[in-house]
């Protein structure tokens, strides 16, 4: 499944803008593929990120993915939680799993990102079409 309210990248993650902040998480179809997930590493809050420095990592059995950010801000939260119990956001990617939340753009940053239907296909391309249908 992928949700219609959501923005994508081609590395699979998903943005919500909200008032005061961007949640930043990962797609369920990528996470279907490297299910088994082994690890989960992210970068701690204040930290600033930059647009080819990764600002997470996802091990999952048979490969590893790096997650790189939609947009150049200040991490103002991280969801520690997954780092522990890892099958919340195998059970919930786009609501109790998001990765982590950062400040939001002064600038229209995010017209860079796919919409749902764009991002679905890109992602039968990317990782198969047994990755995005139900």
């Amino acid at each position: 499944m992928i949700p219609d309210d959501l923005f994508y990248t081609n590395d699979h993650v998903w943005v919500r803008p909200e008032e005061d902040f961007i949640e930043v998480g990962v797609t369920e179809p990528l996470l279907r593929k490297l299910s088994p997930l082994i690890s989960i590493d992210l970068l701690d809050a204040d930290d600033a990120m930059k647009m080819q420095v990764p600002f997470g990592v996802l091990e999952g059995h048979e490969q590893t993915r790096y997650l790189y950010p939609p947009v150049e801000e200040r991490i103002i939260e991280v969801n520690d939680e997954l780092l522990w119990i890892q099958d919340k956001l195998m059970e919930d990617p786009y609501g109790e799993g998001w990765l982590i939340r950062v400040e939001s753009p002064e600038t229209p940053e995010l017209l860079h990102l796919m919409t749902s239907s764009a991002y679905a296909e890109f992602c039968a391309e990317d990782l198969g079409e047994d990755y995005v249908n139900d």
